[in-house]
């Protein structure tokens, strides 16, 4: 198996293992996912207008000269060079698009689907957002500087879900942002 091959079916193998695991911290915890899945054209919108904010961010960090920036920019290109070297457009599209979807539903439904909520059953919901954004910035923690920021995406993400009560807004946001992401720093390998 070549190695894009590998590392795509290694990232959809991970991500869609995230939300399976999260349906079952859901179901032992006692918490109805289906409730906060109620897929509507406002959850839908405010997930992509979440994602602006996400995205202007993009566009600021990927002009940063500051060493702990460049060094997410230069580990998340390392990525999307094994994911699509040598790929075809259309190729590179769907396969963004297919991952970006699988990060976005099990990432959120895991980590604010069932872990927020359970953990602010037995605390309070800001500890529960706090708690949750620290692990989920663990999960990412692909260098000290790749930890803060994820750390800051994920209380974004927690807020939303506990702003609004759903998770679509947080899963649109968070597959919208990655979609364009993945895109984006392949065009920007490309042009180099």
């Amino acid at each position: 198996m070549q190695q894009k091959s590998r590392t795509f079916a290694l990232a959809m193998l991970f991500e869609s293992g995230l939300g399976f695991v999260g349906i079952g911290v859901a179901w032992l915890a006692g918490i109805s996912l289906t409730e906060k899945l109620q897929w509507n054209f406002a959850g839908v919108e405010r997930g992509l207008l979440a994602t602006l904010p996400m995205l202007l961010m993009l566009g600021v960090l990927t002009l940063s000269t500051w060493h702990p920036v460049v060094e997410i920019r230069t580990c998340v290109e390392q990525l999307v060079r094994e994911m699509f070297s040598g790929s075809h457009w259309l190729e590179i599209a769907l396969s963004s698009a297919l991952i970006s979807l699988a990060a976005g539903v099990g990432e959120e439904v895991l980590f604010r689907g069932a872990l927020q909520p359970w953990i602010a059953s037995w605390t309070t919901p800001w500890i529960a957002l706090a708690v949750v954004s620290l692990l989920f910035g663990l999960a990412h923690a692909l260098t000290t500087s790749y930890f803060v920021l994820a750390t800051l995406i994920g209380a974004y993400f927690g807020w939303l879900a506990m702003e609004y009560d759903d998770l679509v807004a947080p899963i649109v946001a968070h597959s919208a942002y990655d979609f364009v992401a993945l895109i984006y720093f392949r065009w920007r390998i490309k042009r180099t």
